[in-house]
């Protein structure tokens, strides 16, 4: 057995935006009174944030402006406990306290309540997204597990992004943006109405040419529509559609006199398209029905030949869909209790050669949801939710959490919580079948990777104190989170000789890659979340991040 300690890593990010009127203008009264945001991807619930039973961190729609990012992994940078690397020019990986791959498997992306997860190989390809940062209105972040909301693989957190409704866009924006590196933007968009109906069409061209010593370029078109429609006062629909591709650069550059890559320069292609639709209906303030569907639709076209003897050819493209369909209904029972229920089920499916074999893979899922808030007393907030999910060919999952907010008085409140979540293995963790083929008429040879196992979930169990202070006449907002987060059951992908295929490549090819559960590990810090508005239309954002990881693993003899 072997043990990881990783000893009290620490990241800070400080961020200063100044914008608009200058130091001494007269300060309105509604700048000191102003209520403390209210959020929803908590538990489903809008709530205050003294009232979520976990800590979030809001990138609203001035910070974004202010902030100067061009691309929305580099805001989530100002996250206390995230940390963002791109692994090429345009491909980034998103995560929390430093577990992750350049694919980051562990944190739930949702836009507008889609969720943008790839069931195929896990994360988010960002660089795919037809979202221009502009349509963007707020970013919510829940920093720790949120499965008894929105389910496995909201295992880290959440990032819940909501776009602009079309009727604060009325008009038209053309944008472009030039950097070095052949590093272009051009948008256009158009926000218009029509009786009942507000809509919005973007579309928007990319290039970068990526980082000197890789081969990363991008070239990525997109077009995207939102529109909606109030059919009458309690009735409205939302449509979504979206469409992108383009080529990307991958590989490395070939060096004269070494051998052949088994990573050699080339172009892949990539499509993405998916389609939202959304009915809501709402008899008063507090009660709402709602029905939601989508589809997602990714499809990336890559494969090479390396130049051995015989020469072998493989690849990593495949197409996957994800059909999703939901029911949440929500209403205030009274005074005390309010209560969020749902159910829905999903379709992913994944094929490819190259990566899945000759067969393709699918799995269903259907899950069931309900979040209860209790008020029994003025200053006290107990928050009870809970996810249950069943996976085809798996056991079923119950995410709970329970959580009490107690208000000491109306500027600061603590907050203690404990949950539990899973992280389903990926298509491609279960499903593996990668191979290489002689290139001269595509015989199998070799794997490169090869799933064997019936992989459990990951499992994540949290504990967390939180303390949120709200000071209007100060202009100031604080958020501390201390936690234990212990993690079980991790799906590592693993060396393993013994694995042959049909006809071995000795040396070159010295086994395979497999992915099994092994190792444990357990993660405590403190993360701190810190915002000061000194005047009006500025900003001092401070948000710190002191990990401690302590890990054992099995080491294969």
């Amino acid at each position: 057995m072997s043990r990881i300690r990783i000893a009290l890593g620490s990241t800070i990010a400080v961020s200063v935006a100044v914008a608009g009127n200058p130091v001494h203008s007269q300060v309105p009264e509604h700048y000191y009174f102003d209520e403390v945001p209210v959020v929803l991807s908590v538990t489903r619930l809008h709530q205050p944030l003294a009232d979520t039973p976990a800590s979030v961190t809001i990138i609203d729609k001035e910070m974004i402006r202010a902030s100067g990012a061009t691309n929305i992994p580099d805001l989530l940078r100002h996250v206390p406990g995230f940390q963002v690397g791109f692994v090429t020019g345009k491909r980034a990986a998103v995560t929390a306290h430093g577990r992750g791959d350049e694919f980051a498997r562990d944190m739930q992306i949702k836009i507008d309540g889609r969720s943008i997860y790839d069931p195929a190989y896990g994360g988010v390809s960002w660089q795919d997204l037809p979202l221009d940062i502009d349509d963007i209105h707020s970013i919510e972040v829940v920093r720790g597990p949120n499965a008894a909301s929105h389910g496995s693989n909201s295992f880290a957190g959440i990032v819940n992004i909501v776009t602009e409704h079309p009727a604060e866009q009325q008009g038209i924006l053309l944008k472009t943006r030039v950097g070095d590196g052949v590093n272009r933007e051009h948008t256009a968009r158009y926000a218009g109405s029509a009786d009942r109906l507000d809509y919005r069409i973007s579309a928007s061209r990319t290039e970068d040419d990526g980082f000197d010593s890789r081969v990363d370029s991008a070239r990525t078109n997109a077009i995207s529509f939102r529109g909606d429609y109030r059919a009458d006062s309690e009735n409205s629909f939302m449509l979504q559609l979206g469409h992108s591709s383009g080529p990307r650069g991958e590989g490395f550059p070939s060096i004269p006199g070494q051998p052949p890559s088994d990573q050699p320069s080339r172009q892949a292609y990539h499509i993405n398209h998916f389609q939202q639709l959304r009915w809501s209906r709402q008899p008063s303030a507090d009660e709402e029905l709602r029905v939601e569907f989508y589809h997602n639709y990714q499809k990336k076209d890559d494969h090479f030949q390396v130049e051995l003897e015989p020469a072998v050819a493989a690849g990593y493209g495949f197409d996957s869909h994800r059909y999703d369909a939901e029911l949440q209904y929500s209403d205030r029972l009274n005074d005390q209790l309010r209560l969020v229920t749902g159910f829905g089920g999903r379709y992913e499916s994944a094929e490819g050669v190259w990566t899945f074999g000759e067969k393709g893979v699918s799995r269903n899922q259907l899950r069931a949801f309900s979040n209860v808030e209790w008020t029994p007393i003025n200053d006290t907030v107990f928050n009870f939710g809970a996810m249950y999910e069943v996976y085809q060919g798996k056991r079923g999952l119950l995410s709970p959490r329970f959580a009490v907010n107690h208000h000491l008085n109306a500027a600061n409140t603590l907050r203690f919580a404990a949950s539990r979540a899973y992280r389903m293995p990926t298509l491609f963790e279960d499903n593996a079948r990668l191979l290489v083929y002689r290139a001269s008429d595509m015989l199998p040879l070799d794997y490169f990777f090869l799933s064997q196992e019936d992989l459990e979930p990951e499992q994540i169990t949290s504990y967390e104190v939180g303390y949120l202070g709200n000071f209007p006449a100060q202009a100031l907002t604080l958020d501390v989170r201390l936690f234990n987060e212990r993690i079980h059951d991790i799906i590592p992908n693993i060396d393993n000789e013994q694995i042959l295929g049909p006809i071995p490549l000795g040396s070159t090819f010295d086994g395979a890659q497999s992915y099994t559960n092994n190792g444990k590990l357990t993660i405590s810090g403190v993360e701190l979340d810190l915002k000061y508005r000194p005047v009006p239309n500025s900003l001092i954002h401070v948000g710190y991040s002191l990990t401690n990881m302590k890990g054992e693993q099995l080491r294969r003899i």
